[in-house]
């Protein structure tokens, strides 16, 4: 663990410091794609369950016009009796339906028991294109879908951007959570009624999963890259220390010698790399004694 003792110095406990942070968002963000992923799978087995199902009585699943919509009954068809209130009909605008963007075509459907719910009869490129809605008293199947928040759009008359009954014209005694698109027939194209049926939901599981996993291997490999870092330095420090080793030599030290006034200097003599050398002269006397004490260890 001494080796790795420079883990605990300022700059590195920096790097522990935001590793321990990025993995712990990748973690996070890995865990919210499995979420998503989740609940993708819990609309798609909702979509499979409802979309074809035997229609219902509304009764059945919405006890009162204030009751919302459960989510396990989204797609859920029901069947209807009443009349098109026709002169209240408006547009869902920036709706796309096989590539083309237009209209939904929303109108308030009155029931035989005085509650009115908004239906979507389909979708048309041009406002101006849409053909009347049948008179009289209908059957209809629908499927029900949770109303859209439209409390802060601004809207042009005769024009919605969500499908919020709130804003749509004629609904009195509405169900106030919910819209339904009504039930067709046919392959996608226009039906007997002239609009354009809505497509069929969307089963695509989306990219959720591979996202996940994704995040997880992020945060795997910034681990792994800090751990190749900690052992590159710490290597490297241990090279640093073996070169500082290799280059420390040892040298014999004649006390006699030294007592007598001698220092080492150079390298290249007995007593180390470095030669005899006289102390400090301050006179010639005294260099002269030198010389002869350094030329007197030299030969003997």
């Amino acid at each position: 663990m001494a080796r790795y003792s420079f883990l605990f110095s300022p700059r590195w406990l920096k790097y522990i410091a935001m590793t321990i942070i990025v993995v712990i968002a990748c973690i996070f963000l890995a865990l919210w794609q499995k979420d998503r992923r989740e609940q993708r799978e819990h609309e798609i087995d909702t979509i499979k369950a409802n979309y074809s199902a035997t229609p219902v009585d509304i009764d059945s699943i919405l006890p009162s016009t204030s009751a919302t919509l459960d989510e396990e009954d989204e797609w859920r068809q029901v069947s209807l009796t009443g009349h098109y209130q026709t002169s209240d009909t408006v547009f869902a605008r920036n709706r796309t339906v096989n590539d083309k963007v237009g209209y939904y075509v929303v109108v308030p459907f009155e029931l035989t028991s005085g509650d009115t719910i908004a239906i979507v009869r389909g979708w048309v490129a041009e406002p101006d294109e849409v053909p009347p809605a049948p008179s009289g008293e209908q059957t209809i199947n629908a499927r029900l879908q949770p109303a859209q928040d439209g409390s802060e759009d601004k809207n042009p008359d005769g024009l919605i951007k969500a499908i919020d009954p709130a804003r749509i014209p004629g609904m009195d005694s509405a169900y106030d959570n919910v819209y339904a698109e009504a039930v067709h027939t046919g392959n996608g194209l226009p039906d007997e009624s002239g609009l354009t049926p809505l497509p069929a939901p969307d089963l695509d599981p989306g990219n959720h999963l591979s996202y996940m996993l994704q995040w997880f291997t992020f945060g795997i490999m910034i681990i792994i890259a800090v751990s190749i870092s900690a052992r590159r330095e710490r290597r490297a420090d241990d090279e640093a220390a073996e070169k500082v080793t290799g280059d420390v030599e040892y040298v014999v030290i004649d006390k006699a010698a030294l007592g007598a006034g001698a220092k080492i200097s150079q390298p290249g003599n007995r007593y180390g790399r470095n030669r005899l050398r006289s102390a400090s002269v301050h006179g010639r006397a005294e260099a002269e004694e030198d010389e002869y004490i350094e030329d007197r260890f030299r030969h003997s």
